[in-house]
């Protein structure tokens, strides 16, 4: 007889790039990582889209992906997937004690001040944090919102494959549920998660006793390949290749500008240099919300976290620790630290909370 404990948890993460598929199991308290999957959305010689990849090349990959890990869709009973991008948002808020009725009611006109999200029509959730430590009478509230074209087009695709939908998360959070199932937080300060994907970076800021942070930065993986490609004049997959293995600063020469001159690129901004002043723009900004500057440490994440240079690229701008972040070390099953674990900590995020 199959025991409930030992039921696969699948954690999906349909990104802009790649597709991140985790399976997990749980034996009391522990879980094992049974199977993972990460697969490329495009082939190669294949150009990334910016404006994220289409229905019709998405959903053969999905199939594909799910058909490789020998896992039959329709069979699948305990899935949570999860959306991301400018599409929806998070922001935690104060708010006076109510019973459910008066927050749901509260909390949706509460959602539309602190949640714009183009004036497209939203869904919006919330959890309440806990009791907050400055004022008594007051709780912390998570707030989530998304269009409703978005959550209706996720469930679109994973139901063209005969996925049934469960829980529908979004990417920061799910990120932070991967890392907290496994850890403890610090009691003082906050930890800075840099999830750094294909199109976009995605800071958040989180604290035992600090207000919740995040935002979406424009600037990611598919900036530093432009990046390559314009300087060295590469090829889109040539770019790629040298921006995995020698980062941004390879030793090739530059390619020739419009006007023949080499040494204006030279005093353009890097992408890099462009993303760590968001990153710290950000910062500046949550220090005045919040009043809290104690920084702990910087934990890597997405697929191009392993970016040659990056963390100390990071360590040296802002003189704190910068380190991959792999979940896969926290579970059982892992003989050794997947390398391609950083890419699977929204996926394994997601598994986690399937209960």
């Amino acid at each position: 007889m199959i025991k409930f404990g030992s039921q696969q948890r699948i954690g999906l993460d349909i990104g802009t790039h790649s597709i991140k598929i985790a399976a997990l199991e749980k034996s009391g308290a522990h879980y094992r990582l049974a199977k993972y999957l990460i697969v490329p959305i495009y082939s190669e010689g294949e150009t990334f889209d910016p404006d994220g990849p289409k229905r019709s090349i998405t959903v053969p990959r999905l199939m594909s992906a799910f058909n490789d890990m020998g896992q039959v869709p329709r069979r699948i009973k305990f899935l949570t997937s999860s959306i991301g991008g400018q599409a929806v948002a998070a922001k935690e808020i104060k708010s006076v004690q109510m019973t459910d009725d008066e927050m749901d009611s509260s909390l949706l006109l509460e959602a539309r001040k602190h949640l714009p999200l183009d004036g497209s029509e939203t869904i919006v959730d919330y959890q309440i944090l806990g009791d907050d430590p400055q004022e008594s009478d007051k709780v912390r509230v998570l707030l989530v919102a998304a269009t409703r074209k978005q959550f209706q087009n996720h469930l679109e695709i994973l139901r063209d494959i005969e996925l049934k939908p469960g829980i529908v998360d979004i990417d920061p959070l799910a990120l932070l549920n991967s890392y907290m199932s496994l850890n403890d937080l610090p009691d003082d300060g906050v930890d800075l998660f840099v999830n750094i994907g294909c199109r976009q970076t995605t800071l958040s800021v989180v604290g035992r006793k600090s207000l919740f942070f995040t935002r979406d930065i424009p600037i990611a993986g598919f900036a530093f390949t432009q990046e390559l490609m314009k300087k060295y004049g590469l090829s889109y997959d040539d770019a790629e290749k040298v921006k995995r293995t020698e980062g941004l600063q390879p030793d090739l020469p530059l390619a020739e500008s419009e006007n023949g001159d080499q040494g204006l690129r030279l005093a353009e901004k890097s992408s890099l240099e462009r993303l760590g002043d968001e990153i710290n723009r950000s910062l500046r900004y949550y220090v005045k919300e919040t009043g809290q500057a104690f920084f702990n440490s910087i934990k890597l994440t997405g697929g191009s976290a392993r970016l040659p240079g990056l963390d100390e690229y990071l360590e040296k701008k802002f003189n704190i620790s910068a380190t991959l972040y792999n979940p896969c070390a926290g579970l059982e099953g892992v003989d050794s630290e997947i390398p391609e674990g950083t890419q699977l900590a929204v996926a394994i995020g997601l598994a986690l909370r399937v209960e």
